[in-house]
Protein backbone atom coordinates (compact mmCIF):
# COMPACT_ATOMS: atom_id res chain seq x y z
CA UNK A 1 0.00 0.00 0.00
CA UNK A 2 2.74 2.27 0.97
CA UNK A 3 4.77 1.46 -2.11
CA UNK A 4 2.21 2.37 -4.53
CA UNK A 5 1.47 5.47 -2.54
CA UNK A 6 5.17 6.07 -2.38
CA UNK A 7 5.52 5.30 -5.93
CA UNK A 8 2.66 7.59 -6.68
CA UNK A 9 4.16 10.15 -4.40
CA UNK A 10 7.58 9.56 -5.89
CA UNK A 11 6.13 9.78 -9.41
CA UNK A 12 4.32 12.93 -8.52
CA UNK A 13 7.39 14.36 -6.92
CA UNK A 14 9.47 13.22 -9.87
CA UNK A 15 7.09 14.77 -12.28
CA UNK A 16 6.86 17.89 -10.20
CA UNK A 17 10.60 18.06 -9.81
CA UNK A 18 11.20 17.45 -13.48
CA UNK A 19 8.55 19.97 -14.38
CA UNK A 20 10.27 22.55 -12.26
CA UNK A 21 13.60 21.53 -13.70
CA UNK A 22 12.35 21.69 -17.26
CA UNK A 23 10.70 24.99 -16.57
CA UNK A 24 13.99 26.31 -15.22
CA UNK A 25 15.94 24.82 -18.08
CA UNK A 26 13.37 26.07 -20.56
CA UNK A 27 13.49 29.49 -19.01
CA UNK A 28 17.27 29.64 -19.21
CA UNK A 29 17.19 28.09 -22.64
CA UNK A 30 14.76 30.71 -23.82
CA UNK A 31 16.88 33.41 -22.22
CA UNK A 32 19.90 31.89 -23.85
CA UNK A 33 18.12 31.72 -27.17
CA UNK A 34 17.00 35.27 -26.74
CA UNK A 35 20.39 36.42 -25.67
CA UNK A 36 22.27 34.56 -28.37
CA UNK A 37 20.35 36.06 -31.30
CA UNK A 38 20.72 39.57 -29.85
CA UNK A 39 24.43 39.17 -29.56
CA UNK A 40 24.59 37.45 -32.92
CA UNK A 41 22.49 39.99 -34.72
CA UNK A 42 24.33 42.81 -33.05
CA UNK A 43 27.51 41.37 -34.36
CA UNK A 44 25.84 40.63 -37.68
CA UNK A 45 24.53 44.16 -37.87
CA UNK A 46 28.01 45.44 -37.08
CA UNK A 47 29.43 43.24 -39.82
CA UNK A 48 26.73 44.34 -42.28
CA UNK A 49 27.22 48.00 -41.43
CA UNK A 50 30.98 47.62 -41.80
CA UNK A 51 30.56 45.88 -45.12
CA UNK A 52 28.03 48.51 -46.15
CA UNK A 53 30.42 51.33 -45.27
CA UNK A 54 33.16 49.65 -47.26
CA UNK A 55 30.78 49.12 -50.20
CA UNK A 56 29.45 52.68 -50.05
CA UNK A 57 32.92 54.19 -49.74
CA UNK A 58 34.22 51.93 -52.48
CA UNK A 59 31.26 52.66 -54.71
CA UNK A 60 31.61 56.38 -54.08
CA UNK A 61 35.29 56.31 -54.93
CA UNK A 62 34.55 54.23 -58.01
CA UNK A 63 31.74 56.61 -59.01
CA UNK A 64 33.94 59.64 -58.46
CA UNK A 65 36.70 58.03 -60.46
CA UNK A 66 34.25 57.13 -63.23
CA UNK A 67 32.76 60.62 -63.22
CA UNK A 68 36.25 62.08 -63.32
CA UNK A 69 37.10 59.89 -66.29
CA UNK A 70 33.85 60.90 -68.00
CA UNK A 71 34.44 64.56 -67.24
CA UNK A 72 38.05 64.30 -68.37
CA UNK A 73 37.08 62.48 -71.54
CA UNK A 74 34.24 64.95 -72.12
CA UNK A 75 36.61 67.85 -71.57
CA UNK A 76 39.15 66.33 -73.89
CA UNK A 77 36.39 65.65 -76.40
CA UNK A 78 35.17 69.24 -76.16
CA UNK A 79 38.70 70.56 -76.53
CA UNK A 80 39.47 68.35 -79.50
CA UNK A 81 36.25 68.71 -81.46
CA UNK A 82 35.99 71.25 -84.29
CA UNK A 83 34.61 74.74 -83.80
CA UNK A 84 31.00 74.45 -84.91
CA UNK A 85 29.37 77.35 -86.71
CA UNK A 86 25.72 77.29 -87.78
CA UNK A 87 24.54 79.29 -90.80
CA UNK A 88 21.07 78.69 -92.18
CA UNK A 89 19.64 78.85 -95.70
CA UNK A 90 21.97 79.69 -98.63
CA UNK A 91 22.99 83.34 -98.46
CA UNK A 92 25.78 84.88 -100.50
CA UNK A 93 26.67 87.15 -97.58
CA UNK A 94 28.30 84.10 -96.00
CA UNK A 95 30.90 84.12 -98.77
CA UNK A 96 33.92 84.80 -96.49
CA UNK A 97 33.05 81.78 -94.35
CA UNK A 98 32.52 79.51 -97.36
CA UNK A 99 35.85 80.59 -98.85
CA UNK A 100 37.58 80.11 -95.49
CA UNK A 101 36.08 76.64 -95.25
CA UNK A 102 37.34 75.84 -98.72
CA UNK A 103 40.83 77.26 -98.28
CA UNK A 104 41.93 78.97 -95.08
CA UNK A 105 40.75 77.28 -91.87
CA UNK A 106 43.16 74.39 -92.36
CA UNK A 107 45.93 76.78 -93.32
CA UNK A 108 45.36 78.72 -90.09
CA UNK A 109 45.32 75.51 -88.04
CA UNK A 110 41.72 75.64 -86.86
CA UNK A 111 39.18 72.90 -87.49
CA UNK A 112 35.75 74.28 -88.32
CA UNK A 113 32.51 72.44 -88.99
CA UNK A 114 29.87 74.46 -90.83
CA UNK A 115 26.34 73.33 -90.00
CA UNK A 116 23.48 74.43 -92.27
CA UNK A 117 19.96 73.88 -90.87
CA UNK A 118 16.98 74.48 -93.12
CA UNK A 119 15.81 77.67 -91.43
CA UNK A 120 16.99 80.42 -89.09
CA UNK A 121 14.78 79.28 -86.20
CA UNK A 122 16.46 75.87 -86.04
CA UNK A 123 19.85 77.51 -86.47
CA UNK A 124 19.28 79.77 -83.47
CA UNK A 125 18.02 76.85 -81.37
CA UNK A 126 21.30 75.00 -81.96
CA UNK A 127 23.18 78.03 -80.65
CA UNK A 128 20.90 78.51 -77.67
CA UNK A 129 21.20 74.89 -76.51
CA UNK A 130 24.98 74.86 -76.93
CA UNK A 131 25.12 72.45 -79.85
CA UNK A 132 27.20 74.94 -81.84
CA UNK A 133 29.83 77.48 -80.81
CA UNK A 134 29.16 80.17 -83.38
CA UNK A 135 26.15 81.50 -85.24
CA UNK A 136 25.52 83.49 -88.39
CA UNK A 137 22.87 85.79 -86.97
CA UNK A 138 21.07 89.04 -87.64
CA UNK A 139 22.17 91.97 -85.50
CA UNK A 140 18.64 92.61 -84.23
CA UNK A 141 18.36 89.01 -83.02
CA UNK A 142 21.74 89.23 -81.30
CA UNK A 143 20.66 92.33 -79.35
CA UNK A 144 17.40 90.70 -78.31
CA UNK A 145 19.06 87.42 -77.26
CA UNK A 146 21.66 89.19 -75.15
CA UNK A 147 18.91 91.09 -73.35
CA UNK A 148 17.42 87.68 -72.49
CA UNK A 149 20.66 86.47 -70.91
CA UNK A 150 22.21 84.75 -73.92
CA UNK A 151 25.81 85.83 -73.50
CA UNK A 152 27.42 86.06 -76.92
CA UNK A 153 30.11 88.12 -78.57
CA UNK A 154 29.89 89.68 -82.02
CA UNK A 155 33.28 89.14 -83.65
CA UNK A 156 32.68 89.83 -87.36
CA UNK A 157 30.17 91.72 -89.51
CA UNK A 158 29.45 89.72 -92.65
CA UNK A 159 27.36 92.18 -94.63
CA UNK A 160 25.17 95.26 -94.58
CA UNK A 161 22.09 95.27 -96.78
CA UNK A 162 21.50 98.38 -98.86
CA UNK A 163 19.27 97.47 -101.79
CA UNK A 164 19.42 93.75 -101.11
CA UNK A 165 16.35 94.00 -98.87
CA UNK A 166 13.38 95.81 -100.37
CA UNK A 167 9.70 96.56 -99.95
CA UNK A 168 7.79 95.53 -103.05
CA UNK A 169 4.44 97.00 -104.04
CA UNK A 170 2.23 97.70 -107.01
CA UNK A 171 3.39 99.76 -109.97
CA UNK A 172 4.08 103.41 -109.12
CA UNK A 173 3.26 102.84 -105.42
CA UNK A 174 5.13 104.98 -102.86
CA UNK A 175 5.65 104.56 -99.12
CA UNK A 176 3.06 107.26 -98.41
CA UNK A 177 0.54 105.20 -100.38
CA UNK A 178 0.80 102.48 -97.72
CA UNK A 179 -1.40 104.35 -95.25
CA UNK A 180 -4.25 102.02 -94.35
CA UNK A 181 -2.68 99.15 -96.29
CA UNK A 182 -1.42 95.72 -95.19
CA UNK A 183 2.32 95.04 -95.33
CA UNK A 184 4.00 91.65 -95.17
CA UNK A 185 7.01 91.26 -92.83
CA UNK A 186 9.07 88.24 -91.92
CA UNK A 187 8.00 88.07 -88.30
CA UNK A 188 6.62 90.72 -85.97
CA UNK A 189 9.16 92.47 -83.71
CA UNK A 190 11.99 91.25 -85.94
CA UNK A 191 14.61 93.00 -88.05
CA UNK A 192 12.11 92.84 -90.94
CA UNK A 193 9.46 94.62 -88.90
CA UNK A 194 11.95 97.24 -87.67
CA UNK A 195 13.21 97.89 -91.20
CA UNK A 196 9.68 98.55 -92.48
CA UNK A 197 8.81 100.76 -89.49
CA UNK A 198 11.98 102.81 -89.97
CA UNK A 199 11.12 103.26 -93.64
CA UNK A 200 7.56 104.28 -92.82
CA UNK A 201 8.75 106.79 -90.22
CA UNK A 202 10.83 108.60 -92.85
CA UNK A 203 7.62 109.12 -94.81
CA UNK A 204 5.73 110.34 -91.75
CA UNK A 205 3.81 107.11 -91.18
CA UNK A 206 3.55 105.15 -87.96
CA UNK A 207 2.61 101.63 -87.01
CA UNK A 208 -0.96 102.64 -86.28
CA UNK A 209 -1.28 103.87 -89.87
CA UNK A 210 -0.81 100.41 -91.43
CA UNK A 211 -1.51 96.72 -90.83
CA UNK A 212 1.09 93.98 -90.70
CA UNK A 213 0.97 90.35 -91.77
CA UNK A 214 3.55 87.72 -90.76
CA UNK A 215 4.70 86.12 -94.02
CA UNK A 216 7.91 84.25 -94.88
CA UNK A 217 9.96 85.92 -97.60
CA UNK A 218 9.59 82.97 -99.98
CA UNK A 219 5.79 83.35 -99.71
CA UNK A 220 5.74 87.12 -100.19
CA UNK A 221 5.15 87.02 -103.96
CA UNK A 222 2.23 84.62 -103.56
CA UNK A 223 0.73 86.90 -100.89
CA UNK A 224 1.05 89.88 -103.24
CA UNK A 225 -0.52 87.98 -106.14
CA UNK A 226 -3.49 86.86 -104.03
CA UNK A 227 -4.00 90.37 -102.60
CA UNK A 228 -3.36 89.06 -99.09
CA UNK A 229 -1.03 92.04 -98.71
CA UNK A 230 -0.51 95.31 -100.55
CA UNK A 231 3.26 95.39 -100.10
CA UNK A 232 5.94 93.27 -98.48
CA UNK A 233 9.55 93.08 -97.37
CA UNK A 234 11.62 90.52 -99.23
CA UNK A 235 15.13 89.78 -100.48
CA UNK A 236 17.19 87.32 -102.53
CA UNK A 237 15.48 85.13 -105.16
CA UNK A 238 12.00 86.18 -103.97
CA UNK A 239 12.90 89.83 -104.60
CA UNK A 240 13.91 89.18 -108.20
CA UNK A 241 10.88 86.96 -108.80
CA UNK A 242 8.67 89.80 -107.58
CA UNK A 243 10.33 92.31 -109.87
CA UNK A 244 9.99 89.95 -112.84
CA UNK A 245 6.30 89.63 -111.97
CA UNK A 246 5.81 93.37 -112.38
CA UNK A 247 6.04 94.71 -108.83
CA UNK A 248 8.00 97.87 -108.06
CA UNK A 249 10.62 98.48 -105.40
CA UNK A 250 9.13 101.20 -103.21
CA UNK A 251 11.88 101.23 -100.56
CA UNK A 252 15.24 99.60 -99.85
CA UNK A 253 17.37 98.87 -96.78
CA UNK A 254 19.50 101.80 -97.85
CA UNK A 255 16.76 103.97 -96.36
CA UNK A 256 17.52 102.39 -92.95
CA UNK A 257 21.33 102.02 -92.89
CA UNK A 258 22.82 99.04 -91.01
CA UNK A 259 19.45 97.98 -89.58
CA UNK A 260 19.79 94.78 -91.57
CA UNK A 261 23.23 93.36 -90.87
CA UNK A 262 24.40 89.75 -90.86
CA UNK A 263 26.94 89.08 -88.15
CA UNK A 264 29.00 86.22 -86.76
CA UNK A 265 28.68 85.68 -83.03
CA UNK A 266 30.26 83.20 -80.61
CA UNK A 267 29.18 81.92 -77.23
CA UNK A 268 30.97 84.03 -74.61
CA UNK A 269 32.46 80.95 -72.93
CA UNK A 270 34.01 79.88 -76.22
CA UNK A 271 35.51 83.34 -76.66
CA UNK A 272 36.93 83.20 -73.12
CA UNK A 273 38.22 79.62 -73.19
CA UNK A 274 39.32 79.35 -76.84
CA UNK A 275 40.44 82.84 -77.87
CA UNK A 276 43.18 81.49 -80.16
CA UNK A 277 40.67 79.38 -82.08
CA UNK A 278 38.23 82.29 -82.42
CA UNK A 279 41.01 84.55 -83.63
CA UNK A 280 42.06 81.93 -86.18
CA UNK A 281 38.45 81.74 -87.41
CA UNK A 282 38.27 85.53 -87.79
CA UNK A 283 41.64 85.58 -89.56
CA UNK A 284 40.51 82.87 -91.99
CA UNK A 285 37.22 84.67 -92.70
CA UNK A 286 39.12 87.86 -93.48
CA UNK A 287 41.30 85.89 -95.89
CA UNK A 288 38.12 84.49 -97.44
CA UNK A 289 36.84 88.02 -98.01
CA UNK A 290 40.14 89.04 -99.60
CA UNK A 291 40.00 86.04 -101.91
CA UNK A 292 36.49 87.03 -102.95
CA UNK A 293 37.65 90.58 -103.72
CA UNK A 294 40.36 89.34 -106.09
CA UNK A 295 38.72 86.24 -107.60
CA UNK A 296 35.03 87.08 -108.00
CA UNK A 297 34.25 84.88 -111.00
CA UNK A 298 35.84 81.83 -109.42
CA UNK A 299 34.06 82.61 -106.16
CA UNK A 300 30.72 82.72 -107.96
CA UNK A 301 31.38 79.22 -109.27
CA UNK A 302 32.40 77.93 -105.85
CA UNK A 303 29.31 79.44 -104.19
CA UNK A 304 27.08 78.06 -106.92
CA UNK A 305 28.41 74.58 -106.24
CA UNK A 306 28.36 74.99 -102.45
CA UNK A 307 24.79 76.31 -102.25
CA UNK A 308 23.50 74.34 -105.23
CA UNK A 309 22.15 77.43 -106.99
CA UNK A 310 22.95 78.95 -110.37
CA UNK A 311 25.77 81.44 -110.85
CA UNK A 312 23.14 83.96 -112.00
CA UNK A 313 21.37 83.60 -108.65
CA UNK A 314 24.69 84.03 -106.88
CA UNK A 315 25.44 87.25 -108.77
CA UNK A 316 21.92 88.55 -108.19
CA UNK A 317 22.35 87.86 -104.47
CA UNK A 318 25.31 90.21 -104.26
CA UNK A 319 23.30 93.06 -105.73
CA UNK A 320 22.41 95.45 -102.97
CA UNK A 321 24.59 94.11 -100.16
CA UNK A 322 27.93 95.30 -98.86
CA UNK A 323 30.19 92.42 -97.86
CA UNK A 324 32.44 93.82 -95.15
CA UNK A 325 36.18 93.23 -94.94
CA UNK A 326 38.63 93.97 -92.16
CA UNK A 327 38.77 97.75 -92.51
CA UNK A 328 35.00 98.07 -92.67
CA UNK A 329 34.67 95.78 -89.65
CA UNK A 330 36.99 98.08 -87.72
CA UNK A 331 34.80 101.03 -88.69
CA UNK A 332 31.61 99.15 -87.83
CA UNK A 333 32.86 98.21 -84.36
CA UNK A 334 34.36 101.61 -83.56
CA UNK A 335 32.85 102.86 -80.30
CA UNK A 336 34.80 106.09 -79.89
CA UNK A 337 33.69 107.79 -83.10
CA UNK A 338 30.05 107.04 -84.02
CA UNK A 339 30.39 109.03 -87.23
CA UNK A 340 33.02 107.44 -89.44
CA UNK A 341 33.06 108.78 -93.01
CA UNK A 342 29.28 108.48 -93.37
CA UNK A 343 29.60 104.84 -92.29
CA UNK A 344 26.90 103.58 -89.94
CA UNK A 345 28.45 101.79 -86.97
CA UNK A 346 26.95 98.96 -84.97
CA UNK A 347 26.60 101.38 -82.07
CA UNK A 348 24.42 103.73 -84.12
CA UNK A 349 22.20 101.06 -85.64
CA UNK A 350 22.18 99.17 -82.33
CA UNK A 351 20.79 102.21 -80.54
CA UNK A 352 17.94 102.46 -83.07
CA UNK A 353 17.14 98.75 -82.77
CA UNK A 354 17.37 98.70 -78.97
CA UNK A 355 15.17 101.77 -78.55
CA UNK A 356 12.55 100.19 -80.77
CA UNK A 357 12.63 96.93 -78.78
CA UNK A 358 12.52 98.86 -75.49
CA UNK A 359 9.53 100.95 -76.54
CA UNK A 360 7.65 97.78 -77.49
CA UNK A 361 8.50 96.05 -74.22
CA UNK A 362 10.63 93.41 -75.94
CA UNK A 363 13.65 94.24 -73.76
CA UNK A 364 13.85 95.72 -70.26
CA UNK A 365 16.75 98.11 -70.80
CA UNK A 366 19.17 99.37 -73.41
CA UNK A 367 22.05 96.88 -73.48
CA UNK A 368 25.70 97.70 -72.94
CA UNK A 369 26.96 97.30 -76.50
CA UNK A 370 30.53 97.01 -75.25
CA UNK A 371 29.48 93.63 -73.82
CA UNK A 372 28.08 92.51 -77.18
CA UNK A 373 30.55 93.91 -79.71
CA UNK A 374 34.01 92.37 -79.34
CA UNK A 375 36.57 93.99 -81.69
CA UNK A 376 39.75 92.56 -80.15
CA UNK A 377 40.08 89.84 -82.77
CA UNK A 378 39.85 92.18 -85.75
CA UNK A 379 42.38 94.49 -84.11
CA UNK A 380 44.67 91.56 -83.47
CA UNK A 381 44.74 90.55 -87.13
CA UNK A 382 44.70 94.07 -88.54
CA UNK A 383 47.65 94.90 -90.74
CA UNK A 384 46.97 98.59 -90.22
CA UNK A 385 47.73 98.96 -86.51
CA UNK A 386 47.26 102.72 -86.68
CA UNK A 387 43.50 102.19 -86.80
CA UNK A 388 42.59 101.68 -83.20
CA UNK A 389 39.46 101.96 -81.12
CA UNK A 390 39.63 104.59 -78.43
Amino acid sequence: MNSPKFERRSESHYIASNSSFFQTVHKHFILLLLSLPNAYFKKLRLIIVSIGVVVVVGSTLLLLHTQYDIALNSQNSQENRPIRIACSEPWVGYVPIVMALDRYFKEDHVRVELIQPENQTTTEELFLNGSVDGLCSIYTTTIFQNSEGVNSRLVWVLDYSSTGDVILGSKNMTIKDLRGKKIGVEGLNTYSHIFVLQTLAKAGLYEKDVQFANIATQDMLKALNTKQIDAGHTYGPAKFAGIRSGYDIIATAKDAPAIIADVLIFNSKVVETKPEAVEAVVKSINQGKEYFDHHKENTYLLLSDFFNITTEEVKDGFEGIQVLGLEDNIKAMNRSSPKVSNFTTLYESGAIIANYLLERGQIRQIPNFNEIIDPKFIYSISRNETIQDG
